[in-house]
Order: C-alpha cells, then sequence, then structure tokens
C-alpha cells in the first residue's frame, strides 16, 4: 500500500517512469535542454500560461521547480536508451479511510508521438495505481481538441465525467478503481 506518492515508480514495456530526482551537477545543462526539447510549442499549446515558452536553461529550471512543488513530478524515459521523453504529474487528494483520489496530468515530446507510447503511459500509471490498494480514482482534464489524449483516455478504460471547465474546453475523464478502506 502507498502512504504516499514518494515513491511511485513504475515500468512498462518500452518506458520507465521515475520520480524526479535534481539532476547532478555534470547532467543539470543536458536534463533541462531536454525540459526545452520536449516543452515545444505544439506540446504546450492547450497549457497555462506557466507552461508555455519554455525555452531556456533558467525558464526551464524555473518550470521544473514549480511543478517539482505542486506535484508528484515523474520522468518518463524510453527503456532502451534512457531518453527522457515526457511527464507525469500527480496531484494526490487525501480521503478519509487511507484512501486517495489522484488528479493527473501527462506530456509526451512531440516526436513520439502517434507511437502507442502515451497508451502504454497511462495503462502502466492505471496498472500502478489499481496494485497500490488505496488509490479509489485517477482522473485527468484533457482539451476538447486534444484527439490523441482524449482516444488514450478511452482506450484506457476512463470514463467521461459530466465535469466541463465552464467554457466547455475541457472534458474530464476518471477511472476508480474497487479498493478496501483501511483504519
Amino acid at each position: 500500500m502507498i502512504d504516499s506518492l514518494t515513491n511511485f515508480n513504475f515500468d512498462t514495456q518500452r518506458l520507465t517512469i521515475s520520480k524526479f530526482s535534481n539532476p547532478k551537477n555534470d547532467l543539470e545543462k543536458d536534463f533541462f535542454i531536454n525540459v526545452t526539447k520536449i516543452l515545444t510549442p505544439n506540446v504546450t499549446k492547450s497549457l497555462p500560461k506557466g507552461w508555455q515558452n519554455i525555452n531556456t536553461l533558467s525558464t526551464a529550471k524555473k518550470w521544473v521547480k514549480e511543478r517539482n512543488k505542486e506535484s508528484v513530478f515523474l520522468i518518463v524515459k524510453t527503456k532502451d536508451t534512457s531518453e527522457m521523453i515526457g511527464f507525469i504529474f500527480l496531484f494526490p487528494i487525501y480521503l478519509e479511510n487511507n484512501l486517495i483520489d489522484i488528479r493527473f496530468g501527462y506530456l509526451l515530446s512531440e516526436s513520439f508521438w502517434k507511437k502507442g507510447l502515451g497508451t502504454e503511459l497511462i495503462k502502466g500509471l492505471v496498472y500502478k495505481c489499481q496494485n497500490s490498494g488505496n488509490i479509489k480514482s485517477i482522473s485527468g482534464g484533457i482539451e476538447r481538441d486534444n484527439i490523441g489524449s482524449i482516444r488514450v483516455m478511452q482506450k484506457c478504460g476512463f470514463q467521461p465525467l459530466n465535469t466541463y471547465e465552464k467554457d466547455n474546453t475541457v472534458f474530464f475523464y476518471q477511472y476508480s478503481f474497487d479498493c478496501k478502506p483501511t483504519k
């Protein structure tokens, strides 16, 4: 059972997902350069203003610091080359009886779109949550025009919620688990 989400690492067939840790000094510059390569305008176009124009080492450092402060910040890498290709952001809501609801977001580098990796990543997340024993549900919002991510949610068994952003640009999807509360 996961008491907190601090050790939320998992693998899929082609991916390794692990909690962010500050890179060592000799790797720091490469890490933040990779962040800027992932956060292209196409990847971030439907995301909040603070997620736009991450194209320098200083903006990448600030962006990573903010994501790590506000969420459980996970790094997505390929298994075969250990290339960093994306991120998952977990926002736990701690409930009674040691249960957790998780709101999440994810993004992948544009060069890895349409390869089935989004579906593989989210199926891996569902599996990890299901086996934790105390996660009641996971849910995420997707911009209406992001057909790829909507398909990922549908393929992974998420159900649409009747909750929409007031301007109907974001649709919410949820996956619920049959977990037993503990005391």
